[in-house]
C-alpha cells in the first residue's frame, strides 16, 4: 500500500483476505486427506443397498461377479451371482460386514464366505459417491465347516447403483 495511508477499513478488508485465504487451504487440505486416505468408512446412516460389481482375480479390468444387496437394518440379504441366496450383516460405525452365499440354501455343498470393508466418499446415494468395497472371500465346505485349503483370495467391488430393483439390475447388466 505504497504511498496510501492505512485505514480501518484497509486493515479490515486485509484481515479478511487472510481469514478466507487460510480457510480455503484448510478446507483443501482436509480434502486431500481424506482423498489420500482413500475415502473415509461408511458414516452411520449409509446403507450399503444396491448391485455392486465385483472384480476377482484372475480378472482386474472387468467385473466377473454381481452382489445384489439389501440392508434392512444392517442385515444383507440378496442374490449373489443370481444363484445363489446372500445373507450377512453389516456395522456402519466400521464399514466391516460379514457375508455368506448359500448358507441359507438347501443342497449346496460349499458356500462362498467375504469379509469386506466399504468404503463411501460421502452418504450421498450420487453415483458421483462412487462407494466401494473390498477385502477377501474363502469356500467353506458345508458338510464339514471347514475352509478350502487354497481358497481365500482378494476381492473388490463398485456399486453400480443404490438401487436393487429389475430396472437397476438391467442398467448394471
Amino acid at each position: 500500500m505504497a504511498g496510501q495511508a492505512l485505514t480501518a477499513k484497509g486493515i479490515m478488508r486485509a484481515s479478511m483476505r487472510l481469514f478466507v485465504g487460510a480457510a480455503v487451504c484448510f478446507s483443501g487440505l482436509c480434502v486431500v486427506l481424506v482423498l489420500a486416505s482413500g475415502g473415509v468408512a461408511a458414516a452411520p446412516d449409509a446403507n450399503v443397498s444396491g448391485i455392486w460389481l465385483a472384480y476377482v482375480p484372475p480378472s482386474v479390468t472387468s467385473s466377473n461377479q454381481t452382489f445384489v444387496m439389501r440392508d434392512v437394518g444392517n442385515r444383507i440379504t440378496g442374490t449373489w451371482q443370481g444363484e445363489f441366496k446372500l445373507t450377512g450383516t453389516y456395522s456402519p460405525s466400521t464399514g466391516v460386514a460379514t457375508l455368506c452365499a448359500g448358507c441359507q440354501q438347501t443342497g449346496v455343498g460349499q458356500t462362498t464366505n467375504w469379509k469386506v470393508k466399504f468404503t463411501f466418499t460421502s452418504t450421498s446415494t450420487a453415483q458421483s459417491n462412487h462407494p466401494t468395497f473390498k477385502g477377501t472371500y474363502h469356500y467353506v465346505t458345508v458338510s464339514t465347516g471347514a475352509v478350502v485349503p487354497g481358497s481365500t483370495a482378494p476381492m473388490r467391488a463398485l456399486r453400480c447403483s443404490y438401487q436393487a430393483n429389475a430396472k437397476a439390475t438391467a442398467l448394471c447388466g
